[in-house]
C-alpha cells in the first residue's frame, strides 16, 4: 500500500513534488522573494529527507525511488522556468534538463528490457544535485534582490559540467549492467 511507506522522509519528499508548481507559478507572476523562500523550502526538504532516514533509520523502498524522481520534478522544473523568464541562460537549462531526460530514460529501457539494476544516487549525481540546487539558490537570490553573486556564470558552467560527468557517468554504469545481465 502507498500510505504504509509514508513516514517523515517520504512526507518532506512529496512536499518537494506539491511545491514545484507552486513555485513555478510564484515565478512566472514575478513574485522572486516569495520564490526564492519557496526554493530555499524544496533545498531544505532534500537535505532533510535523507538526513532523516538515515537518522532515524526510516530508509524504504518507495524513498529510494521517489526521492530522486522529487529532485528531477523540483529542478527541471526550477531551471526551466528561470530559464524562460531569462533569468538563467537557455543552454544551461537545456544542459541540465536533458541530463534528467537521459539519465530517467536509460532507466526505464533498463526496467522496459528486464536488466536488473539498483536505484540508489552515486557521488556525481549527488554533487550534481548540491550544484544545481546551490546555482540555482544564488541566481533566485540575485533576482530577488537579497543580495547579488558574482560569478554566476562560472557557477552554471561547472554545474553543466557536472551533469556531463555524472549523465556519462550513469550510461555508462547502465550499458555495463546491460552488458552484465545480457551477456
Amino acid at each position: 500500500m502507498l500510505l504504509s511507506g509514508l513516514n517523515i522522509p517520504n512526507s518532506l519528499t512529496l512536499l518537494r513534488i506539491l511545491l514545484t508548481p507552486l513555485f513555478v507559478g510564484i515565478v512566472l507572476y514575478n513574485h522572486y522573494r516569495l520564490a526564492f523562500w519557496t526554493f530555499v523550502a524544496g533545498g531544505v526538504s532534500d537535505a532533510l529527507d535523507g538526513a532523516i532516514a538515515r537518522l532515524l533509520n526510516q530508509r524504504t523502498s518507495m524513498g529510494t525511488l521517489l526521492d530522486p524522481i522529487a529532485d528531477k520534478i523540483f529542478l527541471s522544473s526550477a531551471v526551466t522556468v528561470v530559464a524562460i523568464m531569462g533569468m538563467v541562460p537557455a543552454w544551461i537549462a537545456i544542459a541540465l534538463v536533458s541530463r534528467d531526460i537521459i539519465v530517467i530514460s536509460g532507466v526505464v529501457l533498463l526496467k522496459w528490457v528486464d536488466t536488473p539494476i539498483p536505484i540508489r544516487p552515486h557521488l556525481w549525481g549527488k554533487l550534481t544535485t548540491l550544484s544545481e540546487i546551490f546555482y540555482l539558490f544564488l541566481v533566485l537570490l540575485r533576482q530577488s534582490g537579497y543580495a547579488h553573486p558574482g560569478r554566476l556564470d562560472l557557477v552554471g558552467v561547472l554545474t553543466v559540467l557536472l551533469a556531463v560527468v555524472s549523465g556519462v557517468f550513469y550510461v555508462v554504469q547502465g550499458l555495463s549492467w546491460f552488458q552484465k545481465y545480457k551477456s
